[in-house]
């Protein structure tokens, strides 16, 4: 009787201690759509998955990036999604993965993500003063936007306004190279400026076309240079101190696996922008554009400290992997 009494107590004790609950964080997603984006979508399927790994991530939407980034600052979330010109200021490394000309093609873009997500080598250079990067989500090749078609070669923007992000220093640096006048914006002031000839360029992903009505900026006589300047991300950042042990690592394998739902939606955009808005470049002129770029992100990396040169490097030999007779591969420049 001495003993049944006391198991009993024994399982009375044992049901009154609580269940053990994952524990609740918070990511602030920037996504144009909002909830109905297809960004915010991708990024709840994470979610799903991450309570398994001992976390209930909450997503929290937010149309405009800036204020995602701030909240982010403050610590009213415990992650972010935005674009990596937006954080820059958290990991340049990272953020370089967006240099102008480095990723000509979203195949070199997927194998880049992919060695970052998997390298241990990569790892250390992805976190910074506790931020670090677990995910890269493609959101396109970034195309120049002008409103006369006739306007294809490097010397015919000098004197243009091109609507700049004022916050991203290779934009502004490359605006300036080429001599076309600053006209500042921000991803909500973009579209307007371009639609009501505040501007006569401006350079966004195809994603963009539609939300921000870029059709009616380029009209009849505009058109959209086929001639991938950057390839945009929206880039996963976390305060790592918030999240277990090993979370780290389970987001960067699961987001890698995320890049062809991501692309497809790229894709999806770039498919429905009307052939005729297109304008294919010469060979010439592209050749010309590539030493453009190239000398651009050396003097960005040397002399504004806006690239990482650890992944200048990294995107060099990718190039040079896919096409060995490009003029850069016999050189020592990156």
């Amino acid at each position: 009787m001495k003993i049944w009494t006391a198991l009993l107590a024994f399982a009375t004790l044992f049901a009154a201690v609580p269940e053990a609950h994952a524990e609740t964080r918070s990511i602030c997603v920037y996504d144009p759509a909002g909830r109905s984006g297809d960004y915010y979508a991708l990024m709840s399927k994470y979610a799903t998955n991450a309570s398994g790994w001992g976390v209930e991530v909450e997503i929290k939407p937010y149309t405009d990036e800036l204020t995602a980034a701030k909240d982010y600052e403050a610590g009213h979330c415990d992650g972010v999604v935005a674009t990596g010109v937006r954080l820059q200021r958290f990991n340049r490394f990272a953020s370089t993965i967006e240099a102008i000309g480095g990723l000509p093609d979203y195949g070199l873009m997927k194998q880049m993500v992919n060695t970052l997500s998997t390298s241990a080598g990569a790892a250390p250079m992805l976190s910074q003063e506790g931020n670090t990067v677990v995910g890269f989500i493609p959101v396109g090749a970034v195309y120049l936007f002008v409103r006369d078609r006739n306007v294809d070669t490097v010397p015919e923007l000098a004197g243009k306004r091109i609507a700049t992000m004022d916050y991203d220093k290779a934009s502004s640096f490359m605006v300036d190279r080429v001599g076309a006048i600053q006209v500042p914006a921000d991803l909500g002031s973009i579209g307007p400026k371009f639609n009501n000839g505040d501007v006569d360029a401006c350079y966004v992903s195809a994603p963009a076309y539609k939300p921000f009505e870029l059709q009616h900026g380029i009209g009849s006589s505009g058109g959209i240079l086929r001639a991938p300047l950057a390839q945009a991300t929206l880039q996963v950042m976390l305060r790592e101190s918030q999240f277990p042990e090993g979370f780290v690592a389970k987001s960067r394998v699961d987001l890698a696996g995320r890049f062809d739902e991501a692309l497809a939606v790229v894709k999806k955009a770039e498919s429905e922008i009307p052939a005729s808005s297109w304008v294919d470049i010469p060979a010439a002129t592209q050749a010309e554009w590539d030493l453009l770029f190239q000398s651009v992100r050396v003097q960005l990396r040397d002399e504004k400290k806006a690239y990482d040169g650890r992944m200048l490097t990294v995107m060099k030999q990718l190039r040079c992997s896919a096409n060995g007779g490009r003029a850069e591969c016999a050189e020592t420049k990156e």
